[in-house]
């Protein structure tokens, strides 16, 4: 039996070609939508601007500027001053905790909730903070696993009497 190669070839051949000719009038289409779309969207915005301002959004110039913009510095004061109201949380919680008699624990408890949304807050205005200043990086990671561990101790019934 002899096999003939070419005709296995040139059928191959017209096959990717008749396959490639819809791929490129498909990616002409969505050349074509892409472009009609970013209009629309271009259109509707200024739309929304009032009369004589542009929008900065479909500026590549300026888009490319904010880019390059440093983020904010932390201010260490400012951080220092969050964590300093901190501890004074934490110096509320002892003294709930520590109650002669019976502890406030429901108090306690608040007082664990806001403790761990001021760290989450300062954790999310201060991001850079382990960057520029790692010392006070490490007390508000020590403060959060703190929190963490005392509201754990609170699930769990450690301060029932």
């Amino acid at each position: 039996m002899r096999i003939n190669t070419t005709e296995h070839i040139t059928s191959i051949a017209k096959q990717s070609q008749a396959t490639k000719a819809p791929k490129r009038a498909a990616d002409g289409f969505h050349n074509l939508l892409s472009q009609e779309l970013e209009l629309q969207s271009k259109s509707a915005t200024e739309a929304m601007l009032p009369p004589g301002t542009r929008s900065i959004a479909f500026d590549p110039r300026l888009n490319a500027e904010q880019k390059d913009v440093a983020p904010a510095a932390v201010d260490p004061k400012k951080v220092a001053d969050d964590l300093e109201g901190i501890l004074n949380q934490w110096e509320k919680y002892s003294t709930q905790i520590s109650s002669q008699g019976t502890p406030d624990l429901k108090g306690a408890f608040g007082t664990l909730k806001e403790l761990a949304h001021n760290l989450a807050t300062l954790k999310q205005t201060a991001p850079s903070l382990k960057a520029d200043f790692p010392e006070l990086d490490d007390v508000r990671n020590e403060l959060e696993v703190m929190t963490v561990t005392e509201q754990f101790k609170i699930n769990r019934g450690d301060y029932l009497v």
